[in-house]
């Protein structure tokens, strides 16, 4: 049986990955928590490949608070560029495929889709560091595939960065919320997602693929969307992003276009509207 070792296995993705992954493969699933694994060890990680000899990677963990990482930069580059480098070169070691989750916030502000030719920007410190990781797993690891997923969603009401959650918990403590019209991305079921690493992971196609579910929005039509599919009567009122100060100058724009997937031949993921709809139906299960 084909072995899958899952980095930051506590996490949101994570979470949803192995339970992906559990359903609709025969793998035998390594989950390797914070706790079991500091991926900043290269001694660590060694140990843990060597003990395991995992066929795939996929590696989540990460520091992911985008204004955190721009108060700590040197943290930032440790975990998410140099940790990614030791899970590249331990990966290689065992001849391992790797999949790096990078991030869609590497551009800029205009307004449109950026696919994966598109140069980078690199506006945050966050942004800085995965794409750091990105040119350490390239150069480190011969069978990898570096994936920029869209605005993730998904995971259980137990994490804390549960997007649709958190606005239903907001949604329902008043009239009115508000909402930013103009940060633009495409919001991406991490199940979704987990089916389009599945189909990857079958093949030798490497290299950097965009993954988003279909379609686009604003900040404040994801949160629209969201308060309609739980049926709230909460207004969301648009407003801009001044609301929401932020320590990060995060892009105005991660739109995103899975050029690479379409031309590699691999099926595309469903529109964010209908993915949000199939997630807030799992969650009213999970609140009630």
């Amino acid at each position: 049986m084909k072995k899958l070792l899952i980095t930051g296995a506590d996490g949101m993705l994570a979470t949803d990955l192995t339970r992906y992954f559990q359903t609709h493969s025969q793998y035998d699933i390594i989950k390797a928590s914070r706790k079991d694994l500091d991926i900043t060890s290269r001694d660590m990680v060694e140990e843990m490949f060597n003990m395991h000899k995992p066929d795939y990677i996929i590696h989540t963990a990460a520091i992911t608070n985008v204004d955190f990482c721009e108060d700590n930069i040197d943290e930032a580059m440790r975990v998410n560029g140099y940790g990614t480098e030791n899970i590249g070169v331990c990966a290689e070691q065992i001849n391992a495929k790797v999949i790096y989750i990078s991030s869609c916030g590497l551009f800029g502000d205009e307004l449109k889709p950026y696919d994966e030719k598109e140069p980078v920007v690199l506006k945050t410190e966050y942004a800085k560091s995965k794409y750091l990781g990105e040119a350490k797993i390239a150069q480190s690891c011969s069978r990898h595939f570096i994936v920029r997923p869209g605005w993730l969603f998904g995971g259980g009401i137990q994490h804390k960065k549960n997007f649709v959650y958190n606005r239903y918990k907001e949604a329902i403590k008043g009239d009115e919320m508000v909402a930013a019209g103009d940060k633009y991305g495409c919001p991406t079921y991490t199940y979704h997602l987990a089916g389009a690493l599945m189909s990857l992971l079958d093949t030798e196609k490497y290299g950097v693929y965009h993954i988003s579910n279909d379609g686009s929005a604003s900040r404040y039509d994801y949160v629209k969307k969201i308060i309609t599919c739980f049926g709230l009567k909460t207004k969301v009122k648009k407003v801009d992003s001044s609301s929401f100060p932020r320590k990060a100058p995060v892009p105005d724009c991660e739109i995103i276009s899975n050029y690479n997937l379409k031309k590699n031949g691999f099926s595309l993921l469903p529109s964010w509207e209908l993915a949000i709809e199939d997630y807030v139906n799992i969650l009213k299960n999970e609140i009630e």
